[in-house]
């Protein structure tokens, strides 16, 4: 993402379908063929990068529950239209991790009022189809040079 999504080398390219086909290849199980569709249906991608934690300055910026908080749990990211990869489905799955092994987790919703970054989560989903979900870990001032 931060090279260039879009870029020969970045998530929009053809490299994780590449990469996705060369290790079923190395299995014996031939791109396109019933065997690999089934193998990129029981894959699940996580997309891990870091969640805007609530800022004191700015606390106004998060829904009312849904705002991540410092060290309280993996950051599951929640939008409606798609900035992330998280499905219910995906969601769900990291929830019962989580809860299956003790941990937290939160979850982050952007304010539909405002605009919202994205992950390299979608466009892996969209150019795979492999299930996706987008997490994080809360914390203040991501691009530091600017906040």
């Amino acid at each position: 993402e931060e090279v260039g999504s879009d870029s020969t080398h970045g998530a929009g390219s053809p490299i994780m379908q590449e990469v996705v086909e060369r290790v079923n290849t190395c299995f014996g199980v031939a791109p396109g063929g019933e065997k690999f569709k089934l193998s990129l249906q029981k894959s699940f991608v996580v997309s891990s990068d870091v969640a805007h934690a609530i800022h004191p300055n700015y606390a106004s910026k998060h829904e009312a529950n849904h705002g991540p908080l410092l060290n309280k749990g993996t950051v599951i990211k929640l939008n409606s239209n798609q900035r992330y990869a998280t499905s219910a489905t995906t969601g769900f799955f990291i929830r019962e991790l989580s809860r299956k092994a003790g941990v937290g987790y939160q979850e982050f919703v952007v304010r539909n009022d405002c605009p919202c970054g994205s992950t390299i989560g979608p466009k892996i989903a969209a150019l795979t189809g492999i299930r996706t979900v987008d997490v994080g870990i809360s914390s203040l001032s991501m691009h530091s040079i600017r906040e």
